[in-house]
């Protein structure tokens, strides 16, 4: 297994997305309310992760001087993943627009609070299918989240994954129709010899919606949760892709 340092979240969501991606990687936690740069053990082997992923953690929690380490990391070939939440993005609990890491992500965050809700549902559907990193979700049933963050795509992007806003303006069937957004809800691109990815939605509850449960086959994660097999084939999938597996 490779490693993956995952930085964010609290014990209750990271019981979902730590535990999905422990399906494929050894991962090396740092809880959302620590900083960085006051776990010694993290940062003496801060160099040889091949993976970051980013998931609630609030801006102030990585200085300006480790995110450059972390954008000389991914020029040098290691993989980013940002996953939407409350403290991503450009969130109300730590926005990053502005932030030295902004400037590598795929998508441009608004300086204002992008917090999404989509109470009946976003529909997450794969328009780049031959794309390595969305294979394990080509040709399955698409699943549907109720937040993420509102970004948009930035010049050279690629948008793998689009949303499809279920939206009722009337009685029932006819009134139920779906418009498709201008987030992105999963764009990639390339950062020197690394590989970058932003992923708009939440993955863990409540903002997660059905994605938890996406799959028909229910299965048991590492860290005890209980979910449908899509899910950590997704997220383990993804990051195998920006790993460069």
């Amino acid at each position: 297994m490779k490693d993956l340092l995952f930085l964010g979240e609290g014990a209750g969501p990271a019981f979902y997305v730590v535990g999905a991606l422990a399906t494929r990687f050894a991962v090396t936690r740092v809880f959302g309310n620590e900083r960085l740069d006051q776990r010694a053990d993290v940062m003496r082997r801060l160099d040889s992760f091949p993976i970051l992923v980013l998931s609630d953690y609030d801006r102030g929690q990585l200085s300006d001087d480790l995110q450059r380490r972390v954008i000389d990391l991914v020029q040098r070939g290691a993989g980013l993943l940002m996953i939407g939440g409350w403290s991503s993005f450009g969130g109300a609990r730590g926005s990053w627009h502005g932030s030295p890491l902004a400037e590598i992500l795929p998508v441009v965050i608004s300086d204002q609070d992008d917090r999404t809700n989509t109470p009946l549902g976003t529909v997450l559907q794969v328009v780049e299918p031959d794309h390595p990193a969305v294979a394990a979700i080509v040709g399955r049933e698409p699943c549907c989240v109720c937040g993420f963050n509102d970004v948009r795509p930035r010049h050279g992007a690629q948008t793998l994954i689009a949303g499809y806003e279920l939206r009722v303006s009337g009685a029932l069937p006819s009134g139920a129709h779906f418009v498709r957004r201008e987030t992105p809800m999963l764009a990639v691109w390339r950062v020197g010899s690394g590989r970058v990815a932003a992923l708009a939605p939440d993955v863990s509850p409540h903002w997660a919606g059905g994605i938890v449960d996406w799959g028909e086959t229910r299965v048991r994660l590492p860290t005890g949760a209980e979910v449908s097999d899509v899910y950590p084939a997704f997220l383990g999938g993804l990051c195998g892709w920006l790993a460069a597996e």
